[in-house]
């Protein structure tokens, strides 16, 4: 099994509908769901964002939990659906805030978080030594 890899959203976005929808249905739901919420993303003109200044005097952007979207969300899929998009409004906000475009990253799916560079290397360094025995 692969355990660093590309993230998407979709791929996270299938359990959440897995738990509403018939298995056959929950691919194409999650599908559809992740579709739509990425073009929200997308606009400029949608920025559930507020500015607020820290302890310190520094001025940051967080995420405006009351915004009308972002509570329908919560009441029509649940928790799970909304952590999910709030997270990855968060991560392309990390990346990017001048744009609103989905940035891939490397993930670790066996212990569900961002990979880091030595995850990575050990990744890389296991598939090649397996490729050697093969065909040694």
């Amino acid at each position: 099994m692969n355990f660093i890899g590309f993230s998407t959203k979709e791929q996270r976005n299938l359990s959440v509908c897995k738990q509403k929808f018939q298995p056959g249905e929950a691919d194409v739901e999650a599908a559809t769901l992740c579709s739509l919420w990425q073009e929200k993303l997308k606009h400029a003109d949608w920025h559930p964002f507020r500015m607020i200044e820290d302890e310190h005097g520094n001025c940051k952007e967080v995420l405006r939990e009351d915004y009308p979207e972002l509570q329908a969300l919560r009441e029509e899929w649940g928790e799970d659906a909304y952590n999910l998009v709030t997270t990855a409004m968060l991560e392309i906000h990390e990346y990017n805030p001048s744009c609103c475009y989905v940035v891939p990253e490397l993930w670790n799916f066996k212990e569900s978080k961002k990979a880091n560079l030595k995850e990575v290397i050990s990744y890389i360094i296991m598939q090649i030594q397996s490729l050697k025995r093969k065909r040694g």
